[in-house]
């Protein structure tokens, strides 16, 4: 939120062979060390025409764009360059024993970039479900309270005779997703319904509102909308035949979600896989304080900006709770406090504030304590000690605090995608090969079922 990233990580992918450059029918990855805050994948797809004519867009995974337009200027046996104009970039490669030696350009900065073949997707997601299922699988739609129509995939376990199969509502995290959650080429939510499925649960994962082929207004939502988008697929699992008792699993914010429709005893059990249990605006500040401690700027220059943000979201936080968004004057702000941040963290708040939402303005007024007190279900809350985004100790206790009878489980080593990692940071989930770890799947179906 603070500050703007770099590229630095590029992976490159030829979805058809060429006569021009046969080395690169395989996939290419590599990181690129270089000043960032955050480490964004890059995926480059070449193509090839009839006439014989290469063509290459990019893919940013990370950040939801696909099809960027990247001008291939020279691809021959041995070299290829590249630009794109749309972030200012351009590379130019030599090719030697399968190996691409190069240079990144982008911003007036150079860096060395090295691009070496990377495995089939197979391979590099190896748990990602693939037919055939022994289980149906029904794509299916239904309707938000507001008319929005969410598209959705059902996985439908057979039902034993004269029984009922309990199944699950799927609740993603924030930012626009698919039904399968997918983040770099990973699909949890896909993982865990094709899991779910062969213990005998049923589940639903669906389009985020105008994502994919759901319709609806994204940029308008707020946690309210999605919680009430979720809603409607607990009613709508309800109608399905054979179907028994209907659960929800929320990741990350989908867990908050799944607290608010506990307290409306709107489900019959509750499963939080690293859900933000304590107040918005003190997950987003524990966030930014991570980032910041990234950088290079001196002690007093983090704490000052830390005061920033804390005086600046509580602003936004006392707007929402009055149905208002009015612009908020940065300088002005910085002013009024005495205090002195540097220049680059001033742009970079001017900046978020032109692209405020409804959704920032209002999760930082949401303290899931006061949904966690009122819930009467069963609840089973999961995080891993690596999670660097939703604290997992001050989740957990949080929970624990307010909903008593919630089931606890700390997973060792696991980051916030409940993946095994190293040090949990953002960077490291597009370079773990494992979705979700078994040990986090493995306490799902004993709890549903039960």
């Amino acid at each position: 939120m603070l500050l703007p990233s770099r590229t630095p990580c590029v992976n490159i992918n030829r979805g058809t062979g060429s006569k021009h450059i046969v080395v690169m029918k395989k996939r290419f990855s590599v990181t690129l060390l270089a000043l960032t805050v955050t480490l964004l994948g890059l995926v480059f797809n070449f193509t090839e025409s009839a006439a014989g004519a290469t063509g290459c867009t990019m893919d940013s995974p990370a950040q939801g764009a696909t099809g960027i337009p990247v001008s291939v200027t020279l691809c021959t046996a041995d070299s290829v360059s590249l630009e794109c104009r749309a972030i200012g970039a351009s590379y130019n490669g030599k090719i030697v024993e399968g190996t691409i030696t190069g240079t990144f350009h982008q911003s007036g900065m150079s860096f060395p970039l090295i691009l070496k073949p990377d495995a089939p997707l197979e391979e590099r997601r190896p748990q990602t479900p693939r037919p055939p299922f022994p289980y149906r699988v029904v794509d299916t739609t239904f309707t938000a309270p507001d008319g929005a129509v969410l598209s959705g995939t059902l996985s439908l376990p057979a039902a034993a005779k004269g029984k009922k199969v309990p199944a699950v509502v799927l609740v993603s995290g924030s930012g626009p997703q698919n039904r399968d959650e997918e983040l770099f080429e990973h699909k949890p939510f896909a993982v865990i319904a094709d899991y779910l499925a062969r213990n005998g649960i049923a589940s639903l994962r669906y389009d985020d509102r105008g994502t994919g082929k759901s319709t609806g207004d994204f940029g308008a939502a707020t946690t309210y909308t999605f919680k009430d988008d979720a809603k409607s697929a607990i009613d709508f699992m309800r109608t399905i035949p054979d179907i028994g008792k209907v659960g929800v699993i929320g990741h990350s914010e989908g867990g908050t979600i799944a607290f608010m429709l506990g307290a409306e005893k709107a489900t019959d059990f509750i499963i939080s896989l690293a859900g933000m249990a304590v107040p918005g605006k003190e997950t987003i500040i524990a966030q930014n304080v991570r980032s910041l401690e990234k950088t290079t700027m001196s002690a007093k220059d983090k704490e000052n900006t830390i005061a920033i943000l804390n005086r600046l979201f509580d602003t936004m936080a006392d707007q929402a709770r009055r149905g208002q968004s009015s612009p908020i004057d940065i300088d002005s702000l910085v002013k009024t406090s005495g205090l002195q941040v540097p220049p680059a963290i001033l742009s970079s708040l001017k900046a978020a504030q032109k692209t405020r939402t409804p959704w920032l303005d209002t999760i930082l007024t949401i303290d899931p304590a006061e949904s966690l007190a009122h819930i009467k279900c069963p609840v089973l809350a999961i995080n891993g000690d690596k999670d660097t985004q939703v604290d997992a100790q001050t989740n957990l206790a949080a929970i624990k605090k307010h909903c008593p009878q919630a089931r606890i489980h700390l997973l060792s080593s696991l980051n916030h995608l409940l993946q095994p990692a190293q040090t949990g940071d953002v960077t490291e989930y597009p370079q773990i090969p494992q979705t979700i770890s078994p040990s986090a799947l493995s306490l799902l179906p004993p709890f549903i079922t039960r």
